[in-house]
């Protein structure tokens, strides 16, 4: 293959020893998250469900005291004491307390059961103990599970557990794509940088599928082995108790970890069906200024009508640090999307696509601070005749694409020129809006329940957090956690419920523009501009959701007014490709023109 004519300078960015402080600052976070799960969580729950069935007996308090341990920031509470109780005529003396042993000052639980021993110790009076009838000398004072303490330890672990195995993953991630012979070699190929990637040398790229499967099976196992037996035991003593809302919040906790197997399940079988599936390049690599090409053998027998849509992006990542703050963006800057050729090989089929690049797109770069990424994205489409013989197939690349002016040697056909991509635009559009054509404009029509499964994977998510915050709420938890989580929980719930609930009707012409926004039918938003108002049309992102490793960006279209308000035209466009191709066909419509679009 012809050497580059233009080759963009490579910047220099050493991953080997970042990745091992990166994951050296994850793993604190996974022990602790660990620790506290293995050695505190569960250990209480064992513990709780093994004293239900302890007998009660009479005690006499020798000592109690209420230990108060005070630091800079505040004061921690523990409760002492020492009692003598009898069984079988037989005396021991016992020294534990509560089930938990620490000291704590979450809710008022310590101080509250210091007090109550000190009164009796003064006064004489005996108190209950409960004793383990396999082992006599074993027991306690006071076998309540204390709720509150429980959910902050399970929000700690979870949240701290996930975020360190999820740094320590991504910086296993960074560092498995490029070995110290690899960056050694890199240092010398800096003509040809797509070769010093390890994944990238043979032009056989493989899906990037393959940690987020591995994520979800930890999340899935570690959420159900904490949330069902927590609510086994649990949630029939609160419905005892009269509280029912705060059962039906520890029920979300199962629900969910039922969700998360289910989506591990999916994405294993999909693994499995289609295997380890390699993605060969035509030219290689990609090139800026001519040609992107791929084909993709697909283990799936052939039918006609089956089809597949690729979809090519270039995306730009930054990362800025303010002080102690770290922030991460990301925004796609090029989009295009077309129908595969499909041809029937010996042991499935066969799905290749080429795509024509303008020549003023960045290249490949490796992750850092700043850095551009381009990925590919294959998926099938219901065929035309009989069942889709590759039911939920999506795949998904990160591939080199370079400065090369090459062309491609095997693929004559762009496949964003395919004849039936327009109707394959319309099918998936279809849930989202209706365009009617009008003298001088269009009438567009958003409706209800657009793009419901995105809202009500939002909704779960939200009634979860919020479902959180009421059993803290009701615990002994301290206000700030309760606050946090039910606060987020309920936004992302109303989020998701307006997502559900509104329509919008669009009328734009050459006279202006009308909208209205409805809420279930019941109140309406009102909004227009006259033409001499309207400056031009413009693309903006809303919002970004990644699932398995697929990342999909949403888009509205919002006519921006010469005062700089704007008012919205279109929502819930998904992919820059359909929302460009809306706005292009709304401008040539009616007349006004278009404005900056994202990237």
């Amino acid at each position: 293959m012809p050497e580059p004519s233009d080759t963009p300078k490579r910047k220099s960015k050493s991953k080997g020893p970042g990745t091992w402080v990166l994951a050296l600052f994850g793993l604190p976070f996974a022990a602790a998250g660990l620790g506290l799960l293995l050695l505190s969580v569960l250990p209480t729950l064992v513990d709780w469900s093994t004293m239900q069935g302890w007998q009660p007996v009479q005690a006499t308090l020798a000592s109690a005291e209420t230990v108060a341990s005070r630091g800079s920031k505040s004061t921690t509470y523990s409760v002492k004491a020492e009692y003598q109780y009898r069984v079988a005529g037989q005396e021991y003396t016992g020294r534990r307390v509560a089930i938990g042993s620490g000291s704590d000052n979450v809710g008022e639980f310590q101080k509250e059961l210091g007090t109550r021993l000190e009164e009796a110790q003064r006064s004489g009076t005996p108190v209950q103990a409960w004793v383990n009838p396999d082992n006599p000398a074993e027991a306690v004072l006071d076998r309540s599970l204390r709720l509150g303490m429980l959910a902050f330890k399970l929000v700690f672990a979870l949240v701290f557990g996930g975020a360190g195995l999820g740094i320590m993953l991504f910086a296993w991630r960074i560092r498995s794509v490029l070995s110290s012979d690899e960056r050694v070699a890199g240092r010398a190929l800096e003509a040809r940088p797509w070769e010093s990637r390890a994944e990238w040398k043979d032009n056989r790229i493989r899906a990037r599928r393959r940690i987020g499967r591995w994520v979800l099976w930890v999340l899935a196992l570690v959420w159900n082995l904490v949330a069902f037996p927590m609510a086994a035991m649990v949630v029939p003593r609160t419905l005892e108790r009269g509280n029912p809302l705060l059962a039906g919040a520890l029920l979300m906790f199962p629900l969910v970890g039922l969700a998360l197997l289910v989506w591990a399940v999916r994405a294993m079988l999909h693994a499995r069906r289609y295997g380890d599936l390699r993605l060969t390049l035509d030219p290689f690599p990609g090139s800026i200024g001519g040609h992107f090409g791929a084909s993709l053998e697909v283990p799936v027998p052939y039918e006609a009508g089956l089809r597949f849509l690729a979809t090519l992006q270039c995306e730009e990542h930054t990362r800025t640090r303010s002080g102690n703050k770290t922030t991460y963006s990301s925004r796609t800057l090029w989009q295009v999307r077309g129908l595969a050729q499909v041809e029937p090989q010996a042991e499935g089929v066969r799905a290749a696509f080429r795509f024509d690049l303008p020549a003023h797109l960045p290249a490949s770069e490796e992750p850092g601070s700043e850095y551009h990424e381009w990925r590919v994205e294959v998926r099938s489409l219901p065929g035309s005749t009989g069942d889709n013989a590759a039911p939920g197939f999506v795949q998904s690349f990160d591939v080199p694409v370079y400065l090369t002016n090459q062309k491609s040697v095997w693929l004559q056909h762009d496949a964003a020129q395919h004849p039936q991509l327009g109707e394959v635009a319309k099918t998936e559009g279809e849930d989202v809006s209706d365009v009617e054509q009008v003298p001088g404009g269009v009438r567009l029509y958003f409706p209800y329940g657009r793009r419901w499964k995105t809202m009500l994977a939002l909704l779960v998510f939200g009634a979860v957090f919020a479902g959180a915050g009421t059993l803290l709420w009701n615990s002994e938890a301290p206000l700030l956690f309760s606050v946090l989580f039910g606060g987020i929980g309920s936004l992302v719930v109303l989020s998701a419920l307006y997502g559900l609930s509104n329509s919008l009707d669009v009328h734009l012409d050459r006279q202006g523009l009308r909208t209205e926004r409805r809420l279930l039918g019941l109140v309406s938003f009102k909004s227009g501009a006259s033409a001499s108002e309207i400056g031009h049309l413009e693309l903006k992102e809303s919002y970004s959701t990644e699932t398995g490793g697929q990342k999909e960006t949403y888009y509205r279209l919002q006519a921006v007014l010469t005062s700089g308000k704007s008012i919205t035209v279109a929502d819930s466009l998904r992919g820059r490709a359909a929302a460009q191709q809306l706005l292009s066909s709304l401008c040539r419509q009616t007349g006004y023109t278009k404005g900056s679009t994202p990237g």
